[in-house]
């Protein structure tokens, strides 16, 4: 387990797959994460079992009070680099619980796996995310002009990032 101050980070487990499930074909979720279509079980089963065994992934469930409310991970884990991506997914508001979760996995990289930078991608209308990700000290690096199509037009990704300070 991973602890932040209000979340804690845990390894997914057969009880979370079922509010995984259910979050990933909200609609309003779909939009933020760039989901096109409703997601199948077998779809969803082989996703997280793709990822819990991949060694260049990893995903979390991020609890607060002995409740699952989200995902969060990273892929792409480059151990020449010294970088990776990160990603989360919440599908429970708690105040704080998204910087939180943020917080407490960028520290566990930077201290446990010895990363160097951590960095995202970020549909630049998600001004709540970026937020978040502002608040745990990621900084905007570039933007991907009309990178990505939802609701008939396009719309810019930010590219953000921390990079570990000694």
């Amino acid at each position: 387990m991973i602890s932040g101050k209000i979340v804690e980070l845990r390894g997914i487990s057969k009880k979370d797959a079922p509010l995984i499930y259910e979050w990933v074909n909200r609609e309003d979720m779909r939009d933020l994460t760039g989901t096109l279509y409703p997601i199948s079980e077998y779809e969803h089963d082989k996703w997280i079992q793709n990822v819990t065994m991949n060694e260049n992934q990893k995903l979390f469930a991020v609890y607060h009070v002995n409740k699952c409310i989200g995902t969060i991970g990273l892929k792409n884990i480059d151990q020449i680099n010294r970088n990776a991506e990160l990603y989360i997914s919440l599908g429970e508001n708690i105040p704080g619980g998204g910087t939180d979760a943020v917080n407490a996995l960028v520290h566990f990289c930077f201290m446990h796996l010895n990363l160097h930078k951590i960095y995202l991608y970020v549909f630049e209308s998600n001004q709540r995310a970026i937020n978040c990700y502002k608040k745990a000290g990621f900084t905007i690096e570039g933007k991907l002009p009309e990178h990505h199509f939802a609701k008939g037009k396009y719309e810019d990704v930010l590219i953000m990032g921390r990079v570990r300070s000694l």
